[in-house]
């Protein structure tokens, strides 16, 4: 899966790129021990370059993926409209989420 979306972004192959990372599921993704290590090492050369700014926004991104994953995916509004929960759970999440790098990047 990897060697084909590096040729397809090698390509410009966008859509097979697309396509490719469609199927991709984020939480078994973070669960590797390689993208965790890969995570670790890029957060600690950020730190290093004093890029606390960048650290927040690194992170906030599999975040939101995982947030989106665990609530809104694969649902129809008509699921929303029946299941308020879910949705108040993302749009607090997502504000939650926005609040902190608004902090991080304008406040502060």
């Amino acid at each position: 899966m990897w060697s084909d979306l590096y040729f397809a972004l090698r390509a410009f192959n966008f859509k097979q790129a697309d396509k490719i990372l469609s199927n991709v599921d984020i939480l078994t993704a973070l669960k590797n021990p390689w993208v965790i290590a890969v995570m670790v090492i890029i957060c600690i050369y950020l730190l290093i370059r004093r890029g606390d700014r960048a650290v927040v926004t690194f992170l906030s991104i599999p975040t939101f993926l995982i947030l989106f994953q665990k609530t809104v995916q694969n649902m129809d509004v008509m699921q929303l409209e029946h299941n308020g929960t879910t949705l108040f759970i993302f749009i607090g999440g997502f504000l939650f989420l926005a609040g902190i790098n608004v902090y991080i990047h304008f406040v502060r």
